[in-house]
């Protein structure tokens, strides 16, 4: 959710505070209001998972059924699978344990949805390998997340009259010596223009 904020915000910590106020009001409005309809797109179609799980499971089962399964124990539903390479030289073999939901690959515990060795496994025991996805990227749970509302804001004629002043501190606004104020706000990665933080990216990435 941080994740979601922070790209609500992008571009707009610059700006006063009024327009700062208002533009993140109309984008989190925009963002529930577009995640809403696409919650309620997948509720119309029968889709028991989120987007997210859903894709990354159908990908996982179709790539499940080239795996070649060995069980091992029925009590801690354990078994090797061997994965054989798309270039048709060597495999790798990995442990699968479904009553622990893990598998050595890394993937499942990552991600939280069945990773293709699991999905594998669970068809020789006879078991349903979605089961294992937790509710939370359920549907409905998707849907709750964006079930806060947010109401128009009045224009200022209608705002209720207000029995104080606000008074500036002429001593904010004084330098203290020659060029740009120091600043005391810790900087993150929002304050970094959009070309530099995509290097710093693609950097990373090779």
């Amino acid at each position: 959710m941080s994740e979601a904020v922070n790209g609500v915000l992008k571009g707009a910590r610059r700006l006063p505070i009024v327009p700062l106020v208002e533009i993140t009001l109309n984008r989190s409005a925009q963002y529930f209001l577009q995640r809403t309809a696409r919650a309620n797109r997948m509720v119309m179609d029968n889709q028991q998972w989120a987007d997210y799980a859903f894709r990354l499971f159908e990908a996982r089962q179709a790539e499940a059924i080239h795996h070649i399964v060995q069980k091992f124990d029925y009590n801690q539903q354990s078994a090797s699978v061997i994965t054989l390479s798309t270039t048709g030289q060597g495999s790798r073999t990995y442990v699968v344990k479904l009553r622990q939901q893990m598998c050595s690959c890394g993937k499942w515990a990552t991600h939280g949805i069945p990773c293709s060795h699991a999905i594998q496994a669970s068809r020789h025991f006879g078991m349903n390998a979605s089961n294992f996805i937790p509710q939370y990227f359920s549907t409905r749970a998707y849907k709750k997340t964006y079930l806060g509302r947010f109401e128009p804001v009045y224009g200022e004629e209608y705002w209720d009259p207000v029995h104080f002043e606000l008074v500036h501190n002429p001593t904010k606004r004084t330098r203290r010596g020659p060029g740009r104020d120091v600043t005391t706000r810790i900087r993150n990665e929002m304050d970094q223009p959009q070309r530099r933080a995509r290097q710093q990216y693609q950097a990373h990435q090779t």
